[in-house]
């Protein structure tokens, strides 16, 4: 699973949750006036475990824009959201979800955590055993 893939159902996610709030990608300035959303990735690691398994972290962090108007349920509607996602028909829960609502802008971070396999390339199977004859020692 990529990245992108990742975020694009976090987006379609929240989308179908919250279907009046727009959402947009985090970009420098925002209007902080308006209800919406928005969402960017905090971090990413990919970490080898084994010699093909790996464990894939993501950190994202969703900002509700509207500091004046924060809705009471917004965190909880959040968390119902985003608790388990559904990426290819495959479904990811996250590892973590915290609210911080002091401060600067309200803010959702979710942690979403998996591990992975990677396929290696199948070698072709031996063809034919070569036998060299033996002689046994004799002592």
């Amino acid at each position: 699973m990529t990245t992108t893939q990742l975020t694009n159902s976090i987006v379609a996610t929240l989308s179908h949750h919250l279907p009046n709030i727009p959402i947009h990608p985090a970009t420098g300035a925002a209007n902080t006036d308006t209800q919406s959303l928005t969402y960017r990735l905090l971090a990413a690691k990919l970490t080898r475990e084994r010699s093909e398994r790996f464990v894939q972290s993501h950190i994202y962090e969703i900002r509700w824009l509207d500091n004046s108007n924060i809705p009471e349920d917004l965190p909880d509607k959040l968390f119902e959201a985003l608790e388990t996602i559904e990426v290819d028909g495959m479904p990811y829960r996250a590892t973590e979800l915290r609210w911080k609502a002091w401060g600067e802008a309200p803010k959702l971070w979710v942690y979403y955590t998996m591990r992975t396999t990677k396929v290696s390339e199948s070698s072709s199977p031996m063809q034919q055993l070569e036998q060299r004859p033996t002689a046994l020692k004799s002592t």
